[in-house]
């Protein structure tokens, strides 16, 4: 799926609120066709309560307490994802696991977005200078490899969740302020940025009412895609023993304790791998959707 085939066709600024609601009706017209879309959210918002609502009714010393009697135990009645090397149990790691990892790829996603937004905005409208200096930096940091960046800052600035967060998101807005900007450059020569220019109305408030609004359907998209993203670095930065350290459990350094155990306790593994790849895909089904619903050619 390419982000850069999005566009928006129609200013919000000069419709009525009948017409609004026309668009957010077909918009959710189109939304419910998407069947995989539709299961993907519903997959997403159960995984979410689960885990948000978890720590009302576990207490949290309960998954870090270590058996050495049960290590690695296969899943059972008493145990249905088994335990991992220290005795502690699988689902209840997984579950509070879960928190950090949605919240991490759901935080880098709006850091990078809001990142993304302003920069693309800002180059894509002013043009010139700054523009080429902001899409050289753009692809610059594009043409490094981002987990070696994480691996590189993670080792500077520390390991702790709010640091990790931050450097995925700082490291997040390149792709999103190009998709930004070439939707700008697009919207600046429309006939209603041009008169909103003529009346005198001050750069702040053409941007905000006029350009920014019209950006949002590639945005939604692009950020909901990053949001998979995210959640994959950082699983990767965590396997490699780099990311957020014990005992704070995400789902990459579940991954991490389970290497050495692979062919003696594969369940270790297998749950939070299952758990990864069935958020990235519900989130790229959920990005698909969307995309689909809010295509202007389908208004058309």
């Amino acid at each position: 799926m390419s982000e850069n085939t999005i566009v928006t066709s129609y200013d919000e600024s000069q419709v009525g609120d009948d017409t609004v609601r026309t668009i957010w009706d077909l918009f959710l017209r189109r939304f419910k066709r998407h069947k995989p879309a539709i299961v993907s959210l519903a997959i997403l918002v159960v995984l979410a309560a689960i885990c948000y609502s978890a720590p009302l009714y576990i207490e949290e010393d309960a998954v870090h307490r270590i058996d050495v009697k049960m290590m690695r135990k296969p899943p059972s009645v008493e145990h249905p994802l088994g335990t991992d090397d220290v005795g502690r149990d699988m689902l209840l790691r997984l579950i509070f696991g879960g928190i950090i990892s949605l919240r991490i790829g759901v935080l880098a996603a709006a850091i990078g977005v809001i990142l993304g937004v302003t920069i693309g905005t800002v180059a894509g409208y002013f043009g010139g200078f700054v523009d080429n200096l902001l899409m050289r930096i753009a692809e610059a940091l594009l043409s490094i490899p981002q987990l070696f960046i994480l691996i590189v800052l993670s080792r500077v600035l520390g390991t702790s969740v709010l640091i990790i967060t931050t450097v995925i998101g700082v490291l997040s807005w390149m792709r999103i302020s190009r998709l930004v900007r070439a939707n700008v450059l697009s919207l600046r020569e429309r006939d209603y940025v041009t008169a909103a220019r003529a009346q005198g109305a001050p750069v702040q408030r053409i941007l905000m009412r006029h350009i920014v609004p019209n950006t949002l359907a590639p945005i939604v998209v692009a950020g909901t895609l990053q949001v998979g993203r995210a959640i994959v670095l950082e699983a990767s930065l965590s396997f490699l023993g780099m990311g957020v350290q014990p005992p704070t459990a995400t789902w990459g350094s579940m991954l991490n304790r389970a290497q050495a155990y692979l062919t003696t306790a594969p369940w270790i593994a297998i749950a939070p791998g299952v758990a990864i790849l069935v958020v990235v895909l519900c989130v790229n089904f959920l990005g698909d959707g969307l995309r689909d619903a809010l295509d202007p050619q389908a208004y058309r």
